[in-house]
């Protein structure tokens, strides 16, 4: 009885306020929420406060994120990362994947997921209607935060990582910027790390673009990408989160210190250059 009172007072929210998100509808989730400009403003504004004052949030060098379309690409070592990385964009609202299972066996939690301007994918699926939903946002000119990784790290040290960012970032041809982030790991604690006041560091790269050898996306396009997009996350981060990823950048340390006058691997451009 109450879950159906639930089911239907959010709907009559949803279709009377906010309008209902067709991404969710198209895949059989009816009644979730367009994202909410002021509820973010609101929810933003107490979580960037709380992040600040509590936790010790550091945000290194996020005035380099561009204004428009841009894809926000990070390592994942807690749930409240998301959370964390609005804040240091507040009051700028990114536009975050989240799995779908979410906004499925978590009503409330979900609701508010696409309230907040969260859209679903469905992990390790390939999930082109996600892909597609990205597009679509990237084109309006929003900010699309994407954990590649797909999963929080449980040791704090990147994971193996699929490749849906890469695709997206070449087929949107949108700005990345690559958000390393460390200390974020202690907030499994739960109300044990804000008593201890964890410190958690937020550092983002120089945006970059990549780009295909061709007309054609191949899949070597996707495979250098994808290296180039870790490669970017891991040199924000400390030798000892880079997990996986660490031989990219001890790669280029050494070619760098043993090869000074060869080629160097091609870096990330800003846009414009």
């Amino acid at each position: 009885m109450r879950r159906r009172a639930y089911r239907w007072t959010t709907r009559q929210l949803t279709r009377l306020v906010f309008g209902e998100y067709r991404a969710l509808a198209d895949i059989g989730m009816t009644g979730m929420p367009n994202a909410s400009r002021v509820w973010f403003l609101v929810a933003g504004f107490m979580a960037r406060l709380a992040f600040l004052r509590v936790v010790r949030c550091e945000w290194i060098n996020f005035q380099r994120i561009p204004k428009g379309a841009v894809i926000i690409a990070s390592n994942h070592v807690s749930s409240a990362d998301p959370a964390m990385m609005a804040s240091a964009m507040y009051p700028r609202s990114p536009r975050y994947m989240a799995k779908v299972e979410l906004f499925q066996k978590e009503p409330v939690i979900g609701y508010l997921f696409a309230l907040s301007g969260a859209f679903p994918v469905r992990r390790g699926a390939g999930d082109r209607l996600a892909i597609r939903e990205a597009e679509r946002l990237l084109g309006e000119g929003a900010a699309v935060g994407m954990f590649p990784e797909g999963h929080r790290s449980d040791t704090g040290a990147m994971i193996q990582a699929h490749s849906g960012t890469a695709l997206l970032a070449l087929r949107s041809q949108a700005p990345v910027v690559a958000v390393g982030i460390t200390g974020s790991e202690r907030m499994r604690a739960g109300w044990r790390a804000l008593f201890a006041r964890t410190r958690v560091r937020m550092t983002a790269s120089r945006p970059f673009v990549v780009q295909p050898a061709g007309r054609r996306i191949t899949r070597d396009d996707i495979d250098r990408a994808h290296t180039t997009i870790m490669r970017a996350i891991a040199e924000q981060l400390p030798p000892a989160y880079r997990g996986v990823y660490a031989h990219l950048v001890d790669d280029v340390d050494q070619r760098t210190d043993s090869e000074p006058n060869a080629t160097e691997t091609p870096t990330p451009q800003e846009p414009g250059a």
